[in-house]
């Protein structure tokens, strides 16, 4: 009886060690990132409604994304990438970064959020070429894979994003997406 007792705590520790070492409290590393959203956007004057219906004609747009996410130890990171946009009248490539927070709950579940006023976006290429936005970022969650190898993020909800660009146009945008990521390295610089 006593043996069976003592194998048994070792099976517990052993799997309460394994699921922290899966499930860590912090990240830390460079995560290289790719993804794809879909958009409605109008004029910030005409926007959506409380059940985010467009009050408005609308413009749907498709963006796919690439980049690098870095999560720091302490709960903050920084995102750089490259996005690619894509409706019925351009095409156009813009460079983003930002800041964000993270925390992560005991079952896995990691949540990002871009700290406000860290958001940069300069457009490339396209009719917009030169200018400059800045656009609320979604809150995102997810979840951590195993040894924190990857991890895919989503919005938990429609939100209502506001777009003001360095030519004074505003515009009111939801979107729809998700990201996944891999591990380059425990790199957190």
């Amino acid at each position: 009886m006593h043996r069976s007792s003592i194998l048994v705590l070792v099976g517990i520790t052993a799997s309460a060690a394994a699921f922290a070492h899966d499930h860590p409290s912090r990240l830390h590393g460079t995560y290289a990132m790719t993804g794809a959203s879909d958009c409605i956007q109008n004029s910030a004057s005409i926007g959506f409604d409380s059940n985010f219906l467009p009050k408005g004609p609308v413009v749907f747009f498709a963006t796919t994304v690439d980049g690098v996410m870095v999560f720091r130890a302490d709960g903050t990171g920084t995102v750089n990438n490259r996005s690619f946009t894509v409706d019925a009248g351009e095409g156009t490539t813009s460079d983003i970064s930002y800041q964000i927070t993270y925390s992560i709950e005991p079952g896995g579940k990691l949540s990002v959020k871009a700290v406000p006023g860290t958001y940069s976006s300069t457009t490339l290429t396209g009719p917009n070429a030169g200018l400059t936005q800045v656009v609320d970022v979604p809150d995102t969650s997810g979840f951590i894979g195993e040894g924190a190898r990857a991890i895919v993020l989503a919005p938990p909800a429609p939100t209502v994003l506001t777009v003001s660009r360095s030519n004074g146009t505003q515009f009111a945008r939801i979107c729809n997406g998700s990201l996944i990521m891999t591990r380059l390295s425990d790199d957190d610089r």
